[in-house]
């Protein structure tokens, strides 16, 4: 009787853990040379109107340093959604003044849209919650060679602890097309705090022994293809409100 207690107990913490799953729709914009203020001044006003904060349209818009996408700008969207709710996506109604507005607008100074992928935000693997976001954040994209065996997973689920040590905030997710895993790590304190001494390779060492770091990063590299550094400012001009 007590081991079905507790096999119901787990089932039931997986599927709460499922249940709370988190998603977003991400997005690039690469702007046409020399348009730069024409696309911030045209998409500020297609946000302001149809944009709102609070509704199924809001979005965080983002500039971008460094990686493949270096000087775009990245709109995030339907921020926060379980996949439960994004069965009811299809239910929302197309704005179609929306949609002529921004094609009449805003894109006239598009050169090109790539993207559109889903990232899943992974707490098991995270230090910093989902709702903990900052005007500044550098992602690390880190492309994987194949399904990464389980010795891969291990050392990942060990981060949150280094981290905590080291005392920085990272968010951990997966993208829904080349097999990615993203981390974020947040900077309350503004871009200042790269100042600093590197930390995590001590505090990891004092977290699982000496040597551990050393040994771990090696495993993590076998299953790395790329490891892509964007620096990511938020646009609060350009972000609903």
């Amino acid at each position: 009787m007590k081991k079905l207690v507790l096999l119901l107990v787990l089932i039931f913490i997986s599927e709460f853990i499922w249940a709370q799953a988190k998603t977003s729709n991400f997005i690039y914009y690469k702007i046409k040379p020399g348009q730069r203020s024409a696309f911030n001044e045209a998409l500020k006003s297609h946000v302001a109107k149809f944009r709102k904060s609070n509704t199924p349209y809001a979005w965080s818009v983002f500039n971008l340093v460094g990686g493949s996408h270096h000087n775009e700008v990245m709109a995030l969207s339907n921020i926060g959604l379980s996949w439960a709710e994004r069965d009811e996506l299809g239910n929302i109604p197309t704005n179609t003044e929306a949609a002529n507005d921004f094609y009449l607008r805003v894109s006239p100074f598009i050169a090109e849209v790539t993207g559109g992928e889903i990232i899943t935000y992974h707490a098991e693997y995270s230090n910093a919650n989902f709702g903990d976001r900052t005007n500044k954040v550098r992602s690390n994209i880190l492309t994987l060679r194949y399904v990464p065996a389980q010795e891969f997973w291990d050392v990942i689920k060990k981060l949150p602890k280094a981290w905590d040590k080291a005392g920085i905030k990272v968010a951990t997710y997966q993208t829904s097309g080349l097999n990615r895993l993203i981390f974020s790590r947040r900077f309350p304190n503004g871009w200042k705090e790269l100042d600093e001494a590197p930390k995590l390779k001590n505090a990891y060492d004092e977290v699982y022994g000496k040597g551990a770091y050393e040994k771990d990063i090696a495993i993590m590299r076998n299953y790395v293809v790329e490891n892509e550094t964007v620096y990511m400012t938020l646009q609060p001009d350009l972000s609903s409100k």
